[in-house]
């Protein structure tokens, strides 16, 4: 849809004010990159949102207080640009009236964080930046594994494939970038590894050969690319193969790598590490989301998994709730259990993060496997 499309179809709502309005309509707001280098990531969490709650209008819509109200998505790209993400998430609270949004991107997510906080708006977000899970951002939740728990798997890496000592880390120029290569750097470090690099890259850079000579000089045996986009990363492995690194690649969060086999060529990605990403084999409750989304969207995107978690923790969250109080919601969230595509979710964590708003289900880990992403096993976060 385009952006004159999602204006004029939030013009014609009306107008939000936490409540519903006259046509008794939720709003719920979306600031994703919808275009450039991390749309395979915006693309997938506006349209598993719309999904999860066109399921719930086609059943009458969300029934709170014995009133039924229906659900819509008002969503902006910000196509992962930090004053893009700004104004539409402005745009979304000022002008649509939103009193719930889900925000991608750790970068756009943390320089949201006054706006939100101050317009008493419940975040629900899909983002990696430091800080973000804490008391001071009370009405913040995160809705997919982020570093602290994903990077769990490197210790099955290191039970299973000895042979890797030495690490290297390339990552966005940006919060969400420093994070998650503080937090994977500490982690690998006490399980004994070398870390022999870690690198930054400025969005949109498409030639990253000076800084994988850089990396690639230090003898790696596996390169981590966490937190970088699919595209990006699609240029990295092409690059870093043209470049004779034989090494496995390992991507500890949402990516598609499906794109990344499509920008690098399949034999490239083969033995690359992901984390919430599966092809196959895909549990029935995944195979039934995959054929109402591919009805609905004509095309299958394995990517729109993890990214149901804001609309399905909002339903729990509302329902156990039974207001639209963004703060009586946020109370709820934090002790409603609730069905992802997963298995069984809830928002915990408080003994890291201080206060138990990150999500917390069984995280899956694939293997690139004859360029198909397969599912390896479930693993539980670190925390409760």
């Amino acid at each position: 849809m385009t952006r004159a499309a999602l204006v004029a179809a939030a013009l014609l709502s009306a107008v939000g004010t936490g409540t519903a309005g006259a046509a008794d309509v939720i709003k719920f707001g979306i600031s994703t990159p919808l275009s450039g280098p991390a749309a395979p990531w915006g693309i997938p969490h506006k349209q598993a949102t719309e999904l999860v709650f066109d399921e719930i209008n086609s059943q009458g819509g969300l029934e709170v207080n014995g009133k039924k109200y229906r659900l819509e998505v008002v969503a902006y790209d910000h196509k992962y640009v930090i004053a893009e993400g700004v104004a539409t998430v402005n745009r979304l609270i000022s002008k649509d009236g939103v009193k719930y949004v889900s925000i991608l991107g750790g970068a756009v997510a943390k320089a949201n964080e006054e706006a939100v906080n101050e317009a008493g708006v419940l975040g629900l977000t899909l983002a990696y930046a430091e800080g973000l899970v804490s008391p001071k951002n009370p009405l913040t939740f995160q809705c997919f594994p982020a570093p602290p728990e994903t990077t769990t798997f490197w210790k099955w890496i290191k039970d299973r494939q000895p042979q890797i000592k030495r690490v290297a880390s390339i990552a966005p120029n940006d919060d969400t970038g420093w994070w998650s290569v503080k937090v994977e750097t500490t982690f690998v470090q006490k399980l004994g590894y070398e870390v022999v690099a870690k690198e930054f890259f400025e969005r949109g850079v498409m030639d990253f050969n000076p800084i994988l000579l850089r990396m690639l000089a230090q003898k790696p045996d596996a390169i981590s690319v966490m937190a970088s986009p699919a595209g990006s990363v699609g240029l990295i492995v092409k690059q870093a193969r043209e470049l004779g690194f034989k090494g496995r690649f390992v991507a500890l969060h949402q990516i598609d790598s499906s794109v990344v086999a499509g920008i690098a060529g399949r034999e490239n990605t083969e033995g690359m590490w992901v984390h919430g990403y599966v092809q196959t084999p895909l549990p029935e409750k995944l195979k039934s989301w995959q054929q109402r989304y591919t009805k609905k969207f004509g095309e299958w995107n394995a990517t729109s998994v993890d990214f149901t978690n804001p609309a399905f923790a909002f339903i729990a969250a509302v329902r156990k709730a039974q207001s639209l109080d963004p703060k009586k919601i946020g109370e709820a969230m934090r002790s409603v259990e609730f069905d992802n595509l997963w298995g069984k979710a809830h928002f915990g964590g408080k003994d890291f993060y201080g206060v138990g708003q990150q999500i917390i289900y069984p995280m899956p880990f694939s293997e690139v496997k004859d360029g198909v992403a397969t599912l390896l096993l479930q693993l539980p976060p670190p925390h409760n």
